[in-house]
């Protein structure tokens, strides 16, 4: 299978712009965030930095990668050739374009025009990804709950960017019969659980337990999972529409056993797992999981509307998309980028000459102590978040931002190495 699914991937150079531009992003989201300690400490979340620093997260980081990721791994684990290389090209320039625009939109006092703008690029990236992947997956009949939960994350995807759109018009010519922020708050949810979360739910599913050489799981707990977190954000939905608070407990507490069913299923794999050596790229992945118990607790402080000491808006999203979605990704940034480059420019040598492995394309080194400084940084970072104090914030973003240079310096090496002979 997995012979077949490399040869039926795109080439190297139309997957290889998403990750180097996710990697890029990640520093600069770090550096923003170490500019501005205000905005994450004391601030409410809809402020212009605020919303800076996470779309350049949301966007430029997870979204980016993600779609480089997909077009490579789609063919592997549905043994389909993907739909269109040139897709794949077209959409990381409208990305890439409709995420610095917007970015730099929401920086320079909210420019209502360049919202629109460069929303309505995002929107055509969107779209454009979807056919792909439906034209991609939309036939093949393997792994059947990853591709329920693949497809699904896609449709999350374009309904979070529309209603980005929506949004962005409003600012233009304010027409919504109800707060602005209602909505946003929505808009939110939409990316971080019905995209991101549903789509790491998806590939995970596929590819932790290949990673760990598991094999026979019961995929039980994942339909589960998926039923109960569409239920949740539906019942979301429709609870802030109508203004049916009762409705909104429903919604957390299917979503918070939603996500108990796919830690569950996880949790078996990493058990039953006859590799029981990880290395730090793996480590970092699972070290992830555990954040998500963190954040569910911080949503029940949320439904519950209690008072804290710290900012618990800026706390959700760190924990969620910092420790749970960014820890994830910069883990398998190191299954996917080095054999992308070792297929485009090893395979044609393989069984003729003795030829590097993907692990020798990076410094292991360098992810060792990446590693360390990332989950050091995250926790003290974590520490400031709760004690409001500047000098623990400056010394754990110090870490993050040093985990972040030296995982650019290793992206950046696996990107252009050339063809060495042993």
């Amino acid at each position: 299978m997995f012979n077949q699914g490399t040869n039926n991937a795109p080439s190297a150079n139309s997957v290889i712009p998403y990750f180097v531009f996710s990697a890029f992003s990640w520093l600069i989201a770090i550096v923003f965030i170490a500019l501005h300690p205000k905005a994450v400490l004391t601030q409410v979340y809809f402020n212009e930095t605020m919303l800076t620093i996470t779309h350049i997260l949301m966007l430029g980081f997870v979204t980016s990668v993600i779609f480089g990721a997909l077009f490579q791994l789609l063919p592997v684990i549905f043994l389909q050739k993907i739909y269109s290389e040139k897709l794949t090209k077209s959409i990381f320039y409208l990305l890439s374009a409709g995420t610095l625009g917007l970015c730099l939109s929401f920086y320079f006092d909210v420019n209502a025009i360049g919202l629109t703008l460069f929303g309505s690029l995002l929107n055509i990236a969107v779209l454009l990804f979807l056919v792909n992947i439906w034209k991609t997956i939309g036939k093949s009949t393997e792994n059947k709950v990853a591709k329920k939960f693949i497809k699904t994350s896609a449709i999350w995807l374009a309904i979070t960017v529309v209603v980005g759109l929506i949004l962005a018009l409003n600012f233009l010519y304010p027409f919504l019969p109800f707060v602005h922020l209602e909505l946003l708050k929505l808009h939110a949810h939409f990316g971080i659980i019905g995209w991101f979360i549903f789509l790491i739910i998806g590939v995970s599913s596929v590819l932790i337990p290949m990673f760990l050489l598991v094999h026979d799981l019961d995929k039980r707990p994942l339909n589960f999972a998926y039923v109960l977190l569409t239920t949740s954000l539906v019942l979301g939905i429709i609870s802030k529409l109508f203004v049916l608070s009762w409705m909104m407990y429903l919604a957390y507490g299917a979503g918070i056993l939603g996500f108990i069913y796919y830690l569950n299923f996880i949790y078996v794999v990493y058990k039953n797992r006859p590799r029981k050596f990880l290395d730090y790229g793996l480590k970092k992945t699972m070290i992830a999981f555990p954040t998500i118990l963190l954040a569910m607790a911080i949503s029940i402080l949320f439904l519950l509307d209690i008072n804290t000491a710290f900012h618990l808006s800026a706390f959700y999203i760190v924990v969620l998309v910092i420790g749970f979605v960014a820890t994830l990704i910069l883990g398998q940034f190191y299954k996917t980028l080095p054999f992308i480059v070792w297929l485009k420019i090893y395979k044609p040598f393989v069984g003729k000459e003795k030829t590097l492995l993907p692990k020798d394309l990076y410094s292991y080194k360098r992810l060792k102590y990446q590693y360390y400084f990332h989950v050091i940084g995250f926790i003290v970072f974590f520490g400031a978040l709760l004690s409001g104090f500047t000098v623990v914030f400056y010394l754990g973003i110090g870490f993050l931002f040093i985990a972040a240079v030296l995982f650019l310096i290793n992206v950046m090496q696996i990107v252009l190495h050339k063809k060495q002979t042993l």
